[in-house]
This record gives C-alpha cells, sequence and structure tokens, in this order.
C-alpha cells in the first residue's frame, strides 16, 4: 500500500514513518474502508498484494487504525472554540478576574514565551573612543534619574495621593535645588534660584475612594476597593464620605453612545482612548458632553485608562490647552487599564435586581500662593563672544516622573558637567542651564518669569535648546505583548520655531552621528515652556529648537515600573546636544536666521482647528 503525495510516493512501514511525517505536517486523516481523504491530499490504498504475509497486512491495518484515532486538536486546527456560543462561555470564564489574579496569569505565560536576549541600544556611528563627548555617560545620567525619581518616592511614601514631585510642593523644590548644587559642584560661580509664587490654582488631594460596595458574584459584605485610583488635577468634590451609587457603562462617551441613556445620579464608567496617550485622550471631550447635562448629572465620572502596564495614571479631563477647571463640573477619578477591565466585567453581569454598586468619595481643594511656590535655577557659563545658548527642562512631574521629564533633565545636568569642565576661552559662546518648575498646570513654566528676571540674559540668546520627554524605548506592541523593549528609542519630533536651514541640518548631522531615531519632518510650534500661549520669546525674537517624544506614557507609573526610560539612549541625545552646540560656535544670530521663517504666534497649536477635529471625533 502506498500514499501519492503530488509527485511523491510514500510507502507505509512497518514504524509508520509515512505517518509520521504526515501527522508532523499536520494533516488531518480520515480512513475509509479503501479511500484515506487527506484534505486537499488524496490517499488512494490500493488492495494488498496476495502474496503479502499476514503479518505485513496486521500490521499495516494497525497503522491505519491508529490514524484514524489522531484527533483534531493535536493537528491543525487550533480554533479557541467551535461555535459562537462556545468562544463566547470560554472567553467570559477565563477572563473574568481581580486585576490583581488577571495580570499574574499574564506576566506568567507572557514570561514562559519571551525571554530577553540584551541586544541593547544602537550604538553610535561615531567611534566613540575618539569621540571627544564620550565623558557624558550614561552612568552619569543614570545617577540624575536615580536622585529626581527617589525625590518623587519619598513624595508618595510621605503619604500624598498625588505624589511625585509635585508643582508647588517641597518635592519640585527639593529637585530645583539638586540641580542648583549639581552645578556649585561642577564649579558654577554664577547660579541664580528665583521663587515662583504660584500662579494659578493647584490641585490639592485631600480624599479618595473608589469602591465597588455590592456586584453580581460578591457574596454578602464583600467589597473591591480600586486602590491605584488617581484624581490628580481639579475636581467636583462629592458630600463629605462619599456618596454611593450604580454604576453604569457609557462606552466612550461618544453622542452614539449616549443617545437615550439617563445618567441621572449615577456613577458612569467611560472608557477613554489614548489619541495616543495621558495627554490626547478622549475623556477630555467626553467628561464635558457628560457634565453638559443633556442624559441627567451624574453623581461622578470614573474615567478608564486604556494605558497597559501603569498601575497609576495622572491624566485629566479638562479642556486641552490649559483648561483644568473643566473639572470642577463633576467629581471623578482615573482608573487603571486592568482594573477597568474588571469593572466593566463586573457590569457585563449586571442585571437590573443586582446591579453594581459603589461608593465615590473625592475631597480636595485649590491651593494658591499662599501655599505654593517654585523655583526657577539658572546655572551660567560665560564664552567669548557674549552670546549665549540655552538648555532648559522642567524638574517637576507626576509620579515617577522619570518620562516627563527626569531624563531631559539628567542629560542637562550631564550637559552642564561637561561645558564646566571646558575652560571659558574655550567656549565661543556661553551656555545657560535653565532648570524651571512651575510647569505642569497647565504645562507651561515659569519661563515668562525668568525673562522678566534676567532681560540682560534674554537679549544676549543665540537660541533656546529644549529637550522633553525624550529617551523613552519604543516598545514592542504585539496585542498581549506590550511595553517590551526595542533597541531604540521612540522616534522624536523635531521643533525649530524659525524653520532654519542651518539649524535643521545640525539637528541632522547630529542624528547621523549617534543613530537617533527621529520622525522625518520638523514641527515649527514651541515645545512647551517657551510656549506660554503668547510666547514671550517670539517678542524677543529668540529662536527655540528641540526633540520632543510623546507616548502613552506620559503622566502614568509606566515609565519607571517598565524602565522604559533608557540612560544609554539619553547619552546619545546628550553627546547629540553637545555636537550642535560645538557646531553653533562657528555661527551667529544672523546665521541662524538666514532663510528662516520667523515664528508668529498668531495662533498656538492647543486653538488650531487640527486639534479640535482630534478631540471632536470623539
Amino acid at each position: 500500500m502506498g500514499i501519492t503525495f503530488g509527485n511523491v510516493y510514500l510507502t507505509l512501514n512497518t514504524e509508520l514513518m509515512a505517518l509520521k511525517r504526515i501527522n508532523k505536517l499536520m494533516i488531518n486523516i480520515k480512513c475509509s474502508a479503501s479511500v484515506i481523504l487527506l484534505s486537499s491530499l488524496l490517499i488512494s490504498c490500493g488492495e494488498s498484494s496476495v502474496a503479502e504475509n499476514t503479518t505485513a497486512k496486521q500490521k499495516n491495518e494497525s497503522a491505519i487504525n491508529e490514524a484514524q484515532e489522531i484527533s483534531i486538536s493535536q493537528l491543525s486546527d487550533q480554533r479557541m472554540a467551535a461555535s459562537p456560543k462556545e468562544l463566547i462561555a470560554a472567553l467570559s470564564a477565563v477572563s473574568f478576574k481581580t486585576p490583581k489574579e488577571y495580570q499574574a496569569v499574564l506576566d506568567e505565560e507572557i514570561a514562559s514565551v519571551t525571554t530577553p536576549i540584551g541586544v541593547g541600544s544602537l550604538k553610535q556611528n561615531i567611534d566613540e573612543s575618539t569621540d571627544p563627548r564620550s565623558t557624558i555617560t550614561a552612568r552619569q545620567i543614570q545617577q540624575h534619574i536615580d536622585k529626581l525619581t527617589g525625590i518623587s518616592i519619598q513624595s508618595r511614601d510621605d503619604g500624598n495621593l498625588i505624589w511625585g514631585r509635585i508643582q508647588g510642593t517641597k518635592y519640585e523644590r527639593q529637585a530645583s535645588e539638586y540641580a542648583e548644587q549639581q552645578m556649585k559642584e561642577y564649579g558654577f560661580t554664577e547660579i541664580y534660584k528665583d521663587k515662583i509664587p504660584a500662579r494659578r490654582p493647584l490641585w490639592q488631594l485631600d480624599e479618595l475612594e473608589f469602591t465597588v460596595t455590592s456586584a453580581p458574584t460578591f457574596s454578602s459584605g464583600k467589597k473591591y476597593r480600586f486602590k491605584n485610583a488617581l484624581t490628580a488635577y481639579q475636581s467636583a468634590t462629592t458630600p463629605k464620605g462619599g456618596i454611593e451609587a450604580e454604576v453604569v457603562f457609557v462606552g466612550e462617551g461618544t453622542p452614539a453612545e449616549l443617545n437615550g441613556r439617563n445618567l441621572t445620579d449615577k456613577l458612569v464608567l467611560l472608557r477613554t482612548r489614548g489619541l495616543p496617550g495621558g495627554l490626547f485622550h478622549s475623556a477630555r471631550t467626553a467628561y464635558s458632553r457628560i457634565a453638559i447635562g443633556e442624559h441627567g448629572i451624574p453623581a461622578g465620572v470614573i474615567v478608564w485608562s486604556d494605558v497597559p502596564n501603569a498601575t497609576q495614571v495622572a491624566t485629566r479631563v479638562g479642556a486641552i490647552g490649559g483648561g483644568e477647571n473643566l473639572g470642577l463640573a463633576l467629581p471623578w477619578t482615573v482608573i487603571n487599564n486592568n482594573d477597568g477591565y474588571y469593572l466593566r466585567k463586573l457590569l457585563d453581569r449586571a442585571t437590573k435586581e443586582q446591579p453594581v454598586i459603589a461608593k465615590l468619595n473625592v475631597q480636595g481643594k485649590e491651593e494658591g500662593p499662599d501655599k505654593r511656590y517654585s523655583y526657577n535655577v539658572t546655572g551660567v557659563l560665560p564664552g567669548k563672544s557674549g552670546k549665549y545658548i540655552m538648555l532648559m527642562g522642567h524638574v517637576d512631574g507626576f509620579l515617577y516622573a522619570v518620562h516627563c521629564n527626569a531624563g531631559a533633565v539628567a542629560m542637562n545636568l550631564a550637559l552642564a558637567k561637561y561645558y564646566a569642565n571646558i575652560p571659558k576661552d574655550e567656549r565661543e559662546h556661553g551656555l545657560i542651564f535653565l532648570f524651571v518648575g512651575d510647569h505642569e498646570n497647565p504645562g507651561v513654566g515659569a519661563t515668562d518669569k525668568w525673562l522678566e528676571t534676567h532681560e540682560n540674559l534674554a537679549d544676549e540668546l543665540l537660541v533656546n535648546l529644549r529637550p522633553e520627554k525624550i529617551g523613552i524605548i519604543q516598545e514592542i506592541d504585539e496585542g498581549w505583548i506590550t511595553a517590551a523593549h526595542s533597541n531604540v528609542a521612540a522616534p522624536g519630533m523635531l521643533m525649530v520655531t524659525n524653520k532654519s536651514p542651518l539649524l535643521v541640518d545640525l539637528f541632522k548631522q547630529a542624528t547621523n552621528n549617534y543613530s537617533l531615531t527621529i520622525s522625518d519632518f520638523l514641527f515649527s510650534d514651541p515645545a512647551a515652556d517657551e510656549t506660554n500661549f503668547h510666547p514671550p520669546y517670539v517678542d524677543k525674537g529668540i529662536i527655540s529648537a528641540g526633540w520632543t517624544i510623546g507616548s502613552r506614557y506620559y503622566h502614568t507609573t509606566a515609565d519607571y515600573e517598565n524602565n522604559l526610560v533608557s540612560a544609554k539612549e539619553l547619552e546619545k541625545f546628550g553627546r547629540a546636544h553637545a555636537f550642535i552646540i560645538d557646531e553653533l560656535a562657528k555661527y551667529s544670530k544672523s546665521d541662524l536666521e538666514e532663510g528662516a521663517t520667523r515664528y508668529t504666534a498668531e495662533k498656538s497649536i492647543y486653538q488650531s482647528d487640527t486639534l479640535k477635529f482630534l478631540f471632536g471625533n470623539h
């Protein structure tokens, strides 16, 4: 007996070799008395020769019988289920777990199929052994990151509900003072520390609780508290002690999803979609749509973040560009991705007779300059020309605040040390290192106050180099594998306010020299702190340029928890900045303005139709 496979004839021997090969090809074998149908492969079973002995026949018959017993699940069929009903039943059961149980399964199964290989960052193109900037190292940058992160951790350990290097608090000031102390150790002799009283109301969260008190599958008296909930920006408060209400899910809160709903006195679970990330997300539209009250006034809003692998998310619900006060319309809080899945699965099981009931307690207040103040810390290294290149970064930030913005601050401190070791007569242009405070609310720092206080320095600025949120690793996102590291940073977006051809060319050279990953376009709006929405920099004719990297991990704990900010990438960015600074020694302000287009600041990007489209889509 034989098997015809294409043009190949296989002999079925007593060791079942052919069947084993077929099994490896994951072929389903079905045999009848005279025909074996092998998917599209037709196996013709010929009658055995009369001359074949009885023993051979018995062995062949045994092999055929064994082939008939091969289960479909052992071969090519990898379906989770064979019918819609079977699929839903299988998935509902396995995925209904508490966030802790859910994460434990993910961690175990992902670890079983993935193994780190230690490929490391792409090496710079310039030979490191001859690179004059090789003394700017990942090691020293990491030391600064650790110090700044340690301040944030102390804030958390001290019991602050909104923790980190929070704007206007002693923890932000500790970061400013650390930068000041480092520059003193580097030999800076011209250092300024300017006090900046809070200039807008800043949110102080005093109490926060979000607890499911009753739900399907809960035994009598069982509760589930979402310990990682966070209300990081202005919110309306609940009655003292909180409010208990039915929880309802409205998806992303689009008009279609809200149509016909009565949200009166309900706690509304609102899924927010990153567009991407914590700065641009759909709840910044949907929250206001709900707050208007066309579908009834709810008791509060629970924003369900879609950022993976983040324990806490410090996002906001107010309008982009500084409209944090919109959050005062309704009490609200944010829960993380896994917590949100658990709550929604409880709601999946809810009925009219047994709804999900939860308690929300938000107590807080806005604080002003009597309790909050920041510092601008400036270090000056004069040069021969009398002109200055500024490097700037904000020191405050939510949570661990590595991505926004300890990485850039650490890199600037490494650059401060590097240039402090170069004698003044070898520095063509001077350098100004500004560690700015008062940034996070609404997202611009006290640069206008710096310009008022240090107008003599501002008048001599050649260019302001402005790194923001740089050095975060580009993750691999394969559905269920998220936050896995790659060997490159997330692409940086280049901003040059006057589109100077010379500056753009220097940034491109630096990119190639140090193997940076950069988006292939130029953006002319200022990055952040120098914006102030009516940029004082524009009035002075100051050119602002730099790389900024946005990501979905902005204002979350994921940057630190998943080790996403790479000191090695920051090392390359630091050396690239040093290359640009060194090359600028050859040029004057007029060179940077040749062929340029002056930024007019007629309308900020925050007031543009482009962003209105983005948020209006949701």
